[in-house]
């Protein structure tokens, strides 16, 4: 379908300008006063029925003239097709409801899956009761410093001169500090954190039949419907409570979706992984170990790995205060945090590795429901557009991030550029990452089996599948477009990038310009970034999923290429002008 481009003010200046500026530089492109205001007060079309070159051509001009402006694609079609594409979106929201009219067969739990069920329910109180044996042995110690140790150890002190008074004040000083200060910050992560940012929810009325859609299907696999959706720009999707425990308790589930995940699937592969996420929740008393496990995973990784509004405090602290004492407090302060981060860190690692086992099983038997749905022979062809999308996201993101660091611009689309760069693989790497199956092996420690496990066991099961459907998911949602750019936005702001909206570009102006520091011909590291990404999807933030206890629907098969996952600086920052951003473990 042919697109044609419109140049819109954004009724702003570019960085750095102000509005005199802008007025001045427009009228030596032979505009006049009234009409340069005009576009500074609020947005107004500029240019419309442009080709993509001529609009990039007035995008420049007026950039260059100091006005913010972006460009806007949009559909030109003649009424009949507008009525075939509603027909079309029709037949296929006909077509799924007829298919979840009937139930998706439950599957059974196998004595493995019990056995690890056991296990890991058991084990993953390990570290939340080594955290707590840490600060019950600290406390205890301070007390029995205070009521029988200072005795013991300086009872036949004669304390006389002032030399002598001064240490005897020490060795009370010292202890209670340093003892205080450790429980304290052992007591840190119990500290009020903030509220999380509110995520993007998919409008009810306006996208009313693809809830009605979720409603239908969540009946048919037996579990609760989800509250409200939630819209990410990833290569991802997941299920899980609205606010942990207490809402599964009540049934409360949410459904989060990435329009990458959309814009790159056709309509049965993107219902089959649909089908996996609310399969996790199909059998109750799993579902109920699954969230506890991811609570407490979740709770243990935003200690060690989570963004940290503490510690942004402590750096600005630093460069408010010149004073020596302050400084050296400051010092040793920052690094008491440092050392809990770490036994945080070891903690979430640990428990991790106790508790994969069910998570393992659990996914084989959410992967069941998937090729219930479309069937075990696509399940295979299913992995691998989820594979070549994920390496495209992963390009898209460092772009992004890339843009904004060299050019102060960030993507515009990152669904859509997602799928650009996808498509644009060479065939050569398309080969790599198929052959990159074959070298995946599923270690002790990983939450995800490895990707040629997982195809095996759906094609053992010889499903015949409930759903055939090609075309593309996106035909399931109006003004998709819209959708992945307001999702994108949304995405950059949850990751603390203020005044996001002003760096956004049309996609066509950075995919051009920035070319990613990892080469997309260079041999992928699939395990290595298959096993990063299910660590941090255990129950953690996936792109802005804040609330614990989220179900990854894609994990290891969305694995993305570990040379990717480098950043612009060494420390992990992402810079510009007048900002600083450290991103969160998922966007490193």
């Amino acid at each position: 379908m042919p697109k044609q481009y419109r140049v819109v003010s954004q009724a702003a200046p570019v960085k750095g300008k102000i509005a005199q500026e802008v007025i001045q530089g427009l009228a030596r492109l032979g505009m006049k006063a009234e009409q340069a205001t005009a576009l500074l007060q609020k947005p107004l079309t500029i240019k419309k029925d442009l080709d993509n070159p001529k609009a990039l051509e007035y995008l420049e001009k007026f950039t260059e003239a100091g006005l913010l402006v972006k460009i806007e694609a949009y559909e030109v079609e003649h009424a009949p097709q507008v009525k075939a594409a509603r027909s079309q979106s029709d037949e296929v929201f006909a077509l799924l409801e007829s298919t979840f009219a009937q139930p998706v067969k439950p599957t059974t739990l196998t004595r493995d899956y019990q056995k690890s069920f056991a296990i890991a329910v058991a084990t993953s109180l390990v570290s939340p009761l080594i955290y707590v044996g840490l600060i019950v042995l600290s406390v205890w110690a301070l007390v029995w410093y205070f009521t029988s140790g200072h005795g013991l150890r300086f009872g036949g002190v004669e304390w006389r001169g002032k030399f002598m008074l001064f240490l005897g004040a020490l060795s009370w000083v010292v202890p209670a500090v340093a003892g205080s200060v450790l429980i304290l910050f052992l007591l840190y992560p119990l500290w009020p954190q903030g509220k999380p940012p509110k995520p993007y929810v998919l409008d009810r009325k306006k996208h009313a039949r693809f809830y009605k859609l979720i409603e239908k299907m969540t009946a048919a696999i037996g579990v609760p419907a989800p509250q409200f959706i939630e819209v990410i720009p990833d290569m991802n999707a997941a299920a899980g409570p609205v606010h942990g425990m207490a809402s599964l308790a009540k049934g409360e589930l949410k459904l989060v979706i990435g329009m990458s995940l959309v814009m790159g699937t056709s309509v049965q592969q993107f219902m089959g992984v649909l089908a996996h996420e609310f399969g996790h929740f199909s059998q109750r008393s799993s579902m109920m170990a699954y969230i506890w496990i991811n609570t407490v995973n979740h709770w243990l990784w935003q200690c060690g790995y989570g963004q940290d509004v503490w510690t942004e405090r402590l750096e600005r602290w630093q460069d408010q205060f010149e004073n020596e004492i302050a400084q050296v407090s400051l010092f040793v302060t920052e690094w008491l945090l440092k050392l809990v981060r770490l036994l945080f860190q070891n903690l979430y690692k640990l428990n991790v590795r106790l508790t994969n086992a069910m998570s393992q099983q659990m996914e084989f038997d959410a992967d069941l429901y998937e090729t219930r749905v479309v069937g075990s022979a696509q399940f295979r062809a299913g992995t691998l557009v989820l594979r070549r999308m994920g390496y495209a996201w992963s390009q898209a993101r460092q772009t992004t991030f890339q843009g904004l660091h060299e050019q102060d611009k960030m993507l515009r689309n990152l669904p859509a550029a997602t799928l650009e760069i996808a498509s644009g693989f060479s065939p050569g790497l398309l080969k790599k990452i198929e052959d990159d199956l074959q070298v995946e092996e599923t270690r002790h420690w990983d939450t995800h089996p490895a990707d040629l496990e997982r195809i095996a066991n759906a094609e053992n099961a010889g499903e015949r599948g409930m759903l055939h459907c090609e075309l593309p998911a996106s035909v399931l949602f109006s003004e998709v477009e819209k959708l992945c750019e307001t999702a994108t936005l949304n995405w950059y702001l949850k990751l603390g990038i203020s005044g996001a909206r002003e760096f956004m570009v049309d996609n066509a102006l950075l995919l051009q310009a920035v070319k990613p520091v990892s080469k997309p011909d260079s041999k992928p590291d699939g395990k290595a970034a298959a096993s990063e990404r299910a660590a941090q999807n255990s129950g953690v933030e996936s792109s802005g999923m804040q609330n614990s206890g989220v179900a990854p629907a894609l994990a290891a098969r969305n694995s993305e290429p570990a040379e990717t996952k480098s950043q612009v600086n060494d420390d992990g920052t992402i810079e510009w002008t007048g900002s600083r951003h450290k991103p969160k473990a998922d966007d490193a």
